[in-house]
């Protein structure tokens, strides 16, 4: 079973997605914030995460930068709302597998996972 983390401030988006992936029979964890999502990586191995670029305690590209940092190869995906062009540049120099904006097409989001995780 593939396991997925999904880091996002908003309620709303952060429950649908795992809701959604969960029903794909994905393992799905979720954080709220940089600092949640960092935690969860240190005690877990992730065939993939989602992050939200815009999170309050910290944000998804310091999340990315600490992983290359500790040499996790993880697979990530960002979703934003604004388009911050040298965060993007960031994030696009780390490695990322994709970018979605907000709001984002979740059917394309769910093909673009399906095609990472080989589900």
């Amino acid at each position: 079973m593939s396991r997925m983390l999904i880091a996002d401030d908003q309620d709303g988006i952060r429950t649908m997605l795992a809701q959604v992936f969960k029903g794909m029979g994905v393992d799905v964890d979720t954080a709220p914030d940089g600092v949640g999502a960092w935690e969860h990586l240190e005690n877990k191995q992730y065939d993939l995460v989602l992050l939200d670029m815009n999170m309050p305690r910290m944000f998804g590209h310091e999340v990315l930068r600490k992983m290359r940092q500790q040499e996790m190869e993880t697979p990530v995906m960002i979703m934003t709302a604004f388009g911050e062009e040298t965060m993007i540049e960031e994030v696009r120099r780390l490695g990322i597998a994709a970018q979605f904006e907000k709001p984002f097409d979740i059917y394309g989001m769910i093909e673009k996972v399906k095609e990472v995780l080989g589900i």
